[in-house]
């Protein structure tokens, strides 16, 4: 890897990636294709180094694969999320064995702290699970459909009081529907009933560039952003945005130019997950 300008992380060409699904450190599934994938970079001569980056396992699947990159020869990072583990901000900082400069586009004047619940509003599972590993350390259970902790499941309606992030993607929200980083339209819909709600203070979400996603995600979420903010105002509330912005220079939606118009309706935008969560944590804990 090599560090791109104003400090972006821009993979080397001849990188590769194996994707083995979700559900492969799973209980039932028990990290086979995992296990697999390990076994074959280990044994190719041309690999110099693998990150293994997944969702929170299964305690004893992360066990039997964390026994499994001992015993490889190649160097290996693990990025298995969950509490006490690294983020995968940190995940790549010990890939590439320094800490880079992750860009952020600031909010429109400053942020003051607000009191109040938390709402994440993800596109998919694992930003989501990283976003509520690192709020839940701080603030508590924060309530999901895809919960970190079974008691702290939504209902079905996905409505509960206090903090709480939602996976649009998940597979009962993306039934007969387009996947939520090409359709915004259930998330948009969510930031105006946010925007309604007197309890809530801070609406973190992450917004997805790269091929197969929506080509143009800010022309519908920056005014929906914008609208939602307008709401809340009318009603003597100040409400936060915070967007954690997945993509790269390359992407054909242009990174800087999403970036930009979601500031410009008043989020502030960072490219890592991990710092977006930690902003809008720090915001609703009034620091």
């Amino acid at each position: 890897m090599e560090e791109g300008v104003e400090g972006r992380v821009l993979v080397a060409e001849d990188a590769g990636v194996l994707g083995v699904g979700g559900r492969d450190l799973s209980a039932e599934v028990g990290g086979r294709s995992t296990l697999a994938a390990l076994a074959m970079l280990d044994a190719d001569p041309a690999t110099e180094q693998i990150v293994l980056i997944s969702k929170p396992p299964a305690p004893k699947v992360a066990d039997l694969v964390s026994g499994a990159v001992a015993g490889l020869d190649t160097p290996t990072v693990l990025g298995l999320l969950g509490p006490g583990q690294d983020d995968l901000t940190a995940v790549v900082a010990k890939a590439v064995g320094e800490t880079h400069r992750w860009p952020e586009w600031p909010a429109p004047g400053p942020q003051q702290p607000r009191p109040g619940a938390l709402r994440g509003l993800y596109s998919g599972g694992t930003l989501c699970d990283e976003a509520m590993v690192i709020a839940s350390a701080a603030l508590g259970p924060v309530r999901s459909n895809i919960p970190l902790q079974p008691t702290w499941a939504l209902p079905p309606d996905l409505a509960a009081e206090g903090h709480l992030m939602i996976d649009f993607g998940d597979d009962s929200l993306t039934r007969g529907r387009p996947h939520p980083m090409i359709d915004t339209s259930l998330r948009a819909e969510r930031m105006a009933a946010e925007a309604r709600d007197p309890g809530t203070a801070v609406v973190l979400m992450d917004v997805v560039l790269g091929h197969g996603a929506d080509p143009d995600p800010a022309t519908t979420l920056a005014p929906a952003i914008d609208s939602a903010r307008h709401v809340a105002a009318a009603d003597g509330r100040d409400l936060a945005f915070v967007v954690a912005l997945c993509g790269t220079t390359g992407d054909p939606q242009g990174l800087d130019r999403q970036a930009a118009a979601l500031q410009a309706a008043g989020a502030h935008v960072f490219l890592s997950n991990a710092n977006a969560a930690r902003h809008a944590v720090a915001l609703v804990e009034g620091q």
